[in-house]
């Protein structure tokens, strides 16, 4: 019986073991290198224990003839174990080699398509930005702004500062000229130049004074461009003045949703 337990308790050590094989380290993988090569140990001194019982077996004894039975049943269990941790083994070292080839090869494509748009931006940054309008109709204060529009969101910011411009000087009584002011201003900022960006927003209007829808948004660009400039008391005159004069408008409640976040 002392037998039986040793040898179910080096079985179920071994069956165990192939279910951690996949993905440890080396050094795991020794250890069940090392425990095999004990399992082949094992069944060696099992056979000559085997071969010495029968040979002083007691033909009449079947207590002994049953343990003999018990330990061959052993053994090859433990051959079957011996065997399936060779072949989990094997399976795992495939398993973690061939895994590693799709990496390889998933980082080789990852790193072909990076390259291929970084060429595809230096393309596009590099293209000539064509107007959005070929040619403008003199004395079409639409179309005019229009294309300052269209201008702007293709990112021909120059383009569009020119179009705006004209139009306010061109159309200073439009209800559209504070539009156009503004998006003069917006346009300042795009291109990162925040100090012209504000002598334009500050064009827009004069609160409460001023009617102009876009006021309210360039009050709050003006702010934006003054945290860009790092003068931060600069900044925050203007989001006051925000609140005070247009606290129900959506630039307000954007403003109150950046002093949140900070």
């Amino acid at each position: 019986m002392r037998y039986r337990f040793a040898f179910m308790m080096i079985l179920l050590t071994v069956l165990f073991l192939p279910l951690g094989a996949y993905g440890k380290s080396d050094k795991d993988k020794d250890q069940m290198k090392a425990a095999i090569d004990d399992l082949k140990s094992e069944v060696v001194i099992l056979e000559r224990q085997i071969t010495d019982l029968r040979q002083g077996l007691d033909r009449n004894s079947g207590q002994m003839g049953t343990l003999i039975t018990q330990i061959a049943d052993n053994v090859n269990a433990m051959r079957q174990a011996q065997s399936r941790v060779a072949d989990s083994a094997g399976g795992a070292v495939s398993a973690v080699n061939g895994l590693g080839e799709q990496l390889g090869a998933t980082n080789d494509r990852i790193n072909r398509l990076s390259g291929q748009i970084e060429e595809l931006k230096k393309l596009v940054e590099n293209m000539p930005k064509l107007p959005a309008f070929a040619q403008i109709t003199p004395g079409d204060p639409e179309q005019l702004f229009a294309a300052g529009i269209a201008d702007y969101h293709r990112g021909n910011y120059d383009l569009a500062l020119s179009e705006f411009r004209t139009y306010v000087d061109s159309y200073p009584q439009s209800t559209m000229a504070c539009f156009a002011q503004f998006w003069l201003g917006e346009s300042q900022f795009a291109k990162h130049d925040y100090e012209e960006a504000i002598k334009d927003y500050d064009l827009v209007g004069t609160p409460p004074t001023s009617k102009c829808e876009k006021l309210p948004g360039a009050i709050y660009k003006k702010a934006k461009a003054y945290q860009q400039l790092n003068q931060p008391e600069a900044a925050q005159a203007e989001l006051t003045k925000l609140q005070k004069y247009y606290s129900h408008s959506n630039e307000a409640e954007l403003a109150r949703q950046d002093q949140t976040q900070h």
